[in-house]
């Protein structure tokens, strides 16, 4: 057996083997009508200590997903659970170009040790020794409009609404807080819009190309108090939302980036914060 595979090769149930976020971007890349970047994962039998014996592999499976840019994430074994998400702990890495993979895949390594994952380990009562991290790399999208969506209202745990959070750019933004993003709330029966709040976004971060790097750039003047999720995304983000909740049998906390027209899936994990 291989300890590289891409996505569509790896099941929900590899856990063990492709972390938490590795085989859940699997199950989802097998779903029908869900578009998934394509990546691979690096097992958690690959290490750091052991990486140089992969790298040929590796640069092979690179070329294969046809793009200069990838995201670099880790998957570990704990990870995107029903008990600890670990979100936003781990390292990621955007607009990772062929130069500096190997050196951002042993960041994501190395990011086991840090001060953050250690203290989530300890308010969740998990031993970090028991945690293995696998390594995602994945084709790179250059979302202009990115977001979070939950299958249920994470504020008031109401299970008969969908809320969505939207904003400009690249979704790390959104993730850490450095902008309030768009919030909309969504009728899980009707699939009607319930409560719309439109959050004035003057910054965005997105790829520079003069740079070749993440980059905080101005929000056109015009669009700064504008709606961020087009409407006729809509029904294709409930409609996605509703395929992977069906799939995964439980509500779901789903990451998804509009790029070029399309609208991926780049995340998904069961809620952990419901009462």
């Amino acid at each position: 057996m291989t300890n590289i595979k891409f996505l569509k090769s790896i099941s929900r149930t590899e856990v063990a083997l492709f972390g938490g976020k590795g085989s859940s971007l699997g199950e989802l890349a097998k779903l029908k009508g869900i578009k998934v970047p394509e990546a691979f994962v690096l097992n958690t039998k690959i290490t750091k200590g052991n990486l140089n014996n992969y790298k040929k592999e590796i640069l092979q499976k690179f070329a294969k997903l046809k793009c200069q840019y990838v995201a670099v994430r880790s998957s570990a074994t704990k990870e995107d659970s029903q008990d600890s998400s670990f979100a936003g702990q781990f390292d990621t890495f955007l607009n990772v170009d062929k130069s500096g993979l190997f050196s951002k895949i042993i960041k994501c390594y190395n990011s086991l040790s840090s001060s953050k994952i250690l203290n989530y380990c300890k308010s969740k009562n998990l031993k970090p020794e028991e945690i293995k991290v696998a390594i995602v790399v994945q084709k790179m999208i250059q979302s202009e409009i990115s977001g979070i969506a939950f299958s249920v209202n994470p504020i008031n745990n109401n299970k008969n609404e969908i809320m969505v959070e939207a904003g400009y750019g690249l979704g790390e933004y959104i993730v850490s807080g450095v902008i309030t993003p768009d919030k909309y709330i969504f009728s899980r029966k009707t699939k009607a819009v319930l409560e719309k709040k439109i959050n004035y976004q003057e910054y965005q971060l997105s790829f520079s190309s003069k740079t070749k790097s993440n980059k905080e750039q101005e929000v056109l003047l015009e669009k700064r108090n504008a709606q961020k999720l087009p409407s006729h995304f809509f029904k294709i983000l409930l409609d996605n939302i509703f395929n992977i909740e069906k799939k995964y049998q439980k509500p779901v906390d789903i990451e998804w980036a509009i790029a070029d027209g399309i609208l991926y899936i780049t995340q998904a994990r069961p809620i952990t914060t419901l009462k």
